[in-house]
């Protein structure tokens, strides 16, 4: 795959977790349950394994 391309990916993976974790760090300033925060922390731990992998098998492509 072109590296170019490889790297569009990797700027989008990254934006993607930051607002992420943005949005897990804004469950802090409220009172919500241990489940709301079990979810975000579950999105971002998949968003990071599917996306580490894609990059790893679209740079091998």
């Amino acid at each position: 795959m072109n590296n170019d391309l490889l790297k569009v990916f990797f700027i989008i993976w990254g934006l993607i977790l930051f607002f992420e974790l943005v949005w897990f760090a804004s469950f802090s300033y409220g009172a919500h349950s241990p489940s709301d925060a079990i979810f975000a922390i579950t999105v971002i731990a998949v968003t990071s394994v599917f996306g580490s992998v894609g990059l790893c098998l679209f740079k091998r492509a």
